[in-house]
């Protein structure tokens, strides 16, 4: 078998035929990697060549260079810049020939890898003829090569750091809107994609308002093109533009408006409409997040809502007789939200009369084109006073002949249960009541959202009294009866995996928040667990479990962990009775490899540790070979940030009774530290971790000392350019020395940390010199000054009376916080700083 039979072979019907290809290709990428990827390219190139064939061996040239997993493209990236220059200018000059194929997925497949190789090379000061040649082909009376070169051009700009590009930004720019005018359909299609891509880096041309004013004269030419496919990626270029030139567009809008107006209103394809109105929903959304920033009166949306308002309303009417997913309607409901939340009251006088005019609607579209803008305009208004007037039509339309208006209703009132609860108190109870009846709807979407607004009143409930109505309570078993049912609904289709995760949610917050007594919440613990153990015996009795059998299996026990969270926090000591057949099931969910039941079941554990504190013990064996496997299983991110706080909860109950497992839990927790691929969380929950059990063996600590101080220091000092991420990590290396000191004084052994005190100070000097320091990082610093100079008495005192310590302590003063009077009595006595 050859290269060319390994890739022909490669796109068989017939597994095993398939197989040996694959084997194959990986051989020869192994054997002599230039040659291989020399062959790729040949037969790219060859006209002669099937042209899936053509575009296999493309693609497989590409995946030999480039990986999303950033560690393995770093090494590709390596490999290829470790062969010869020759070798390689052979293979490139290949793939630029290519670029003029009439082959369109063979020239497409040239433009990937020449983007691909020149995305390896142009940040290594390499291959700087690539961008020269790429603008030189655009000369050129060959569409083909025109069309790919725009194609390449795109590519490398989608991808590279701006910066780097920013020397060619002139030149590419007018490559690409020459492009962007050509006569040939397909060569403008990849200028404007080109366009779309290269926006980042032509900053310095948008800023020039002649250049400005060219570059948008294009856009907007072709968003009038005759080619809808033209128009479309035209339109994504103006959505681009309003988020990264915001500033620059106000002088545009009346162009802008007439434009994507008459295409919302008029052109016949929906992915042009469709990109018209994102181009109003980013530009709302850019303003809510300017909205701090911009006096009220510069924004646009709040302006232009006479305007655009109706359009929008418009929109929401042309609803399909079957909804499948995203279309007019739903992005026309996503822009009006948008506008709301940037609007806040005063879009009310725009959409109330619609609704109002709507909701009763003999015409199924207008009323449920009534109650999506009803829905789209809750986030945002603080004074909506007609909204109770409303709520009987939509108890109403939950019973609703239509479909689709009877989802909606259900999906409008979820959202005035999650936006504007406070606005209909009195029509809480008719609610409950309705919606307890929708769980039960035979349509799972409706039973999904009547679940999820449930979930919300629950919620709301954490603040307090709604009105009249002081808890849940009373409704508690008839909600949680309801939510139990619609939980385990026996078909498994995608909206029913929908509805029972958001039955299970709405039932946890019905345990978190309802105020119901003990018992009904017993109840429910005991159903949970038989669903549990259910749940276990399917998939440990069923090894060879389906790919969508095991996934469903998997989510219900990830739900099942979060319900014995929620149980276990609120009524806490009364679960001691399940305690074993709790941790039996959640321990045996660790056989599974789903990192989401890994951090639910986690949860639980601490939740339960919380509950029963010393009446945990019996549990920390099994508990702690679980945590070990976590604490090395970086790769499932937060599983090991969670699993670091709970051993530290575990030190905590345990005491010195934990001493016998520190010699490996203490490694353990430092290999989180130390590892470059622990997530960021996980670090300051290790730091804490370490000064809770410093707190709990006390002196036994010391034995740590050696091999602990040394790494604190060395965080202590490491460069992080996240500033929240510094200040929590500042914080916790405060927190952790203070305990390491507590723990030892409380044995009478101050004086083990007394070598490493000058590392310590160290540290507080350098945190000293940063005044944009979070303030929660300062109180940490003084309390451990305080600590230290209570802990070590007169020897340390010299050390202690230094300016950055009167700094510290003058800082506390001026913040009124309480510490600082501590801490300078314990270092400087009565004496002034």
């Amino acid at each position: 078998m050859d290269l060319l039979q390994a890739l022909v072979n490669g796109q068989s019907s017939d597994e095993n035929t398939r197989k040996h290809a694959e084997e194959f290709i990986q051989n020869a990428s192994k054997i002599n990697f230039p040659a291989f990827l020399h062959g790729l390219a040949t037969e790219l190139s060859k006209e002669s060549n099937p042209e899936p064939t053509r575009q296999l061996a493309g693609i497989v040239l590409k995946n030999s260079l480039n990986s999303k997993n950033e560690e393995i493209n770093a090494g590709l990236s390596s490999q290829w810049l470790a062969i010869d220059e020759a070798q390689r200018s052979v293979i490139k000059d290949i793939l630029l020939q290519g670029l003029s194929s009439p082959a369109h997925l063979a020239r497409h497949t040239c433009a990937m890898d020449v983007a691909c190789i020149g995305l390896i090379e142009i940040p290594n000061n390499q291959w700087e003829t690539l961008v020269p040649t790429l603008i030189e082909n655009i000369k050129s009376t060959n569409d083909f090569l025109k069309e790919a070169t725009l194609e390449a051009l795109g590519f490398i700009c989608q991808e590279i750091d701006p910066s780097i590009m920013t020397k060619y930004s002139n030149q590419v720019l007018t490559v690409i809107t020459t492009g962007m005018k050509d006569p040939n359909a397909k060569v403008q299609l990849a200028g404007t994609r080109a366009m779309g891509h290269a926006l980042e880096f032509v900053k310095s041309n948008f800023e020039i308002k002649e250049q400005r004013d060219y570059i948008l004269k294009v856009i907007f030419d072709n968003a009038n093109s005759q080619d809808s496919n033209v128009k479309q990626v035209a339109f994504e270029c103006l959505v681009k533009i309003v988020t990264l030139y915001y500033e620059f567009i106000l002088t545009y809008m009346i162009d802008l408006y007439n434009l994507t107006v008459s295409v919302i209103e008029k052109d016949p394809n929906e992915g042009v409409v469709l990109q018209a109105i994102e181009f109003w929903t980013s530009l709302a959304e850019e303003e809510q997040l300017l909205y701090d920033e911009l006096d009220r009166k510069q924004l646009i949306i709040p302006q232009a809502l006479t305007q655009l308002i109706p359009v929008m309303l418009k929109t929401l009417t042309k609803q399909e007789e079957i909804d499948d997913g995203w279309g007019v309607t739903q992005a026309g409901t996503t822009c009006i939200s948008a506008m709301a939340e940037v609007s806040g009251d005063d879009i009310l006088p725009h959409v109330y009369p619609f609704i109002q005019n709507n909701i009763t609607s003999p015409e199924w579209r207008l009323r449920e084109a009534a109650c999506i803008a009803l829905g789209s305009i809750l986030q945002g208004p603080t004074n909506f006073n007609e909204l109770p007037n409303l709520i009987p039509h939509l108890v109403n339309m939950l019973k609703d002949p239509n479909e689709m208006v009877k989802d909606t209703a259900s999906w409008t009132i979820g959202r005035i249960c999650n936006h504007q609860i406070s606005a209909i108190p009195n029509y809480l109870e008719v609610l409950i009541k309705a919606l307890i009846e929708a769980t039960a709807d035979p349509v799972s979407k409706i039973a999904a959202h009547a679940c999820w607004a449930i979930h919300n009143i629950c919620q709301a409930f954490e603040e307090g009294p709604i009105g009249p109505i002081s808890s849940l309570a009373p409704a508690f078993n008839p909600l949680a009866q309801c939510l139990l049912n619609a939980a385990h609904r026996p078909k498994p289709d995608e909206d029913d995996r929908k509805l029972k995760t958001n039955a299970y949610e709405a039932l946890n917050s019905l345990i978190s928040f309802s105020g119901a007594p003990v018992e009904p919440i017993i109840e429910i613990l005991k159903l949970t667990l038989n669903d549990f153990e259910q749940s276990l015996k399917l998939s440990t009795n069923n090894p060879n479990l389906n790919t969508e059998t095991y996934d469903n299996v998997s989510n219900l026990q990830a739900l099942l962990c979060s319900t014995l969270l929620a149980v276990s926090v609120t009524i806490k000591e009364a679960i001691e009775p399940f305690a074993e057949f709790m941790m039996t099931c959640l321990i045996q969910v660790f056989s599974n490899q789903s990192a989401i039941i890994y951090e639910e079941a986690l949860l639980a554990i601490g939740s339960i540790i919380h509950a029963l504190d010393v009446k945990f013990k019996p549990f920390v064996p099994k508990t702690l070979e679980i945590l070990s496997k976590c604490l090395v299983i970086v790769e499932m991110g937060s599983v090991t940030s969670i699993a670091v706080a709970i051993v530290g909860d575990i030190a905590r109950i345990m005491g010195k009774e934990f001493t016998p497992y520190c010699n490996e839990i203490v490694q353990l927790v430092l290999s989180v530290l130390k590892n470059p691929k622990s997530s960021m969380s996980s670090k300051p929950n290790a730091l804490s971790c370490l000064g809770d059990i410093a707190l709990s063996i006390g002196a036994g600590f010391g034995q740590f000392l050696q091999i602990v101080m040394p790494i604190l220091n060395q965080a202590s000092f490491i460069p992080v350019y996240d500033e929240e991420f510094l200040n929590e990590l500042r914080c916790a290396l405060f927190e952790t020395y203070t305990s390491i000191i507590h723990g030892l004084k409380s044995d009478e052994q101050s004086a083990q940390i007394q070598p490493y005190m000058g590392d310590i100070l160290r540290f507080v000097g350098h945190v000293y010199e940063d005044k944009d320091r979070y303030d929660t990082v300062t109180v940490a610093a003084i309390g451990l000054l305080g600590d230290i100079a209570q802990a070590l008495g007169d020897p340390i005192r010299p050390a202690l009376e230094h300016e950055v310590v009167k700094g510290f302590i003058k800082e506390g003063y001026e913040k009124n916080f309480e510490i600082a009077q501590w801490t300078q009595r314990y270092i400087f006595g009565n004496k002034q700083i």
